[in-house]
């Protein structure tokens, strides 16, 4: 089942508290994509949004503007009203490396008005490679 958000804040502090807690990207190396879910636990910054399962979703692998318009129905309200927010904090997990880390992070902040101040952003950023 997916776990309900009241608001986007909430919503974004709970899956970069995940991805710090996991200590890696949900990643798929051979195939040089994110996944929203490896089948061992992890997740991917969206992936902790969505219903873990619904194999269909967790399989998906494309940009959150496709994923709203193919899977509608599975998809939680609070992603469908904020695709762009969704989509910059998915690049956030995605990049590997700690200064695009912090620019999507500022992004976050600044273009969508997201509170990035608690120590978990930061966590997130510092795991990046150098």
């Amino acid at each position: 089942m997916t776990k309900q958000f009241k608001t986007a804040q909430e919503a974004c502090d709970y899956s970069v508290q995940q991805i710090v807690a996991q200590g890696e990207q949900c990643y798929n190396k051979a195939r040089g994509r994110c996944l929203h879910s490896d089948g061992q636990g992890n997740h991917c910054a969206i992936g902790w949004l969505l219903d873990p399962n619904n194999k269909e979703l967790m399989g998906y692998i494309s940009a959150i503007r496709l994923l709203v318009d193919d899977l509608p129905k599975n998809v939680p309200q609070i992603i469908k009203d904020n695709v762009k927010l969704f989509g910059t904090l998915q690049e956030f997990h995605d990049e590997g490396y700690s200064i695009d880390r912090e620019a999507y992070r500022n992004r976050l902040r600044d273009d969508h008005n997201i509170d990035t101040s608690a120590a978990h952003w930061q966590q997130w950023v510092d795991m990046g490679a150098e």
